[in-house]
């Protein structure tokens, strides 16, 4: 069984962005992490999480979204796409604080991330 664990976006400045979903929708800030030389930060509203990732404009316009889901075993998930014929996209990862993280290619070009908390 899939839940939706957050939506994510990518922007050029963290903080800009930031006082916006706080200062307009109510959201609190929840947690920071650096991964692969990336500035993320998820922001809160109630069980609702959005991932702001701070990329360089010149590399990667913004805007660019992936859905992530959370499941309580990513290795059925990656044996699943694997059956499809189905290889990740980027990982899987363990990151610092121990989550599990792998990413695909969906069928409309979408990035799909799936976590193991």
């Amino acid at each position: 069984m899939l839940k939706l664990h957050h939506y994510s976006i990518e922007v050029t400045d963290v903080y800009i962005v930031k006082a916006f979903y706080i200062s307009l929708l109510g959201f609190t800030e929840d947690e920071k992490v650096e991964f692969a030389g990336e500035e993320i930060l998820f922001l809160r509203n109630g069980d609702f999480l959005l991932e702001l990732i701070e990329v360089n404009q010149a590399e990667s316009p913004p805007g660019n979204v992936h859905l992530c889901f959370e499941t309580k075993n990513i290795n059925d998930i990656m044996e699943k796409f694997l059956k499809a014929g189905i290889a990740p996209n980027e990982g899987p990862y363990i990151l610092k604080n121990g989550w599990k993280t792998v990413f695909y290619r969906g069928h409309a070009n979408e990035i799909l991330e799936f976590l193991e908390p």
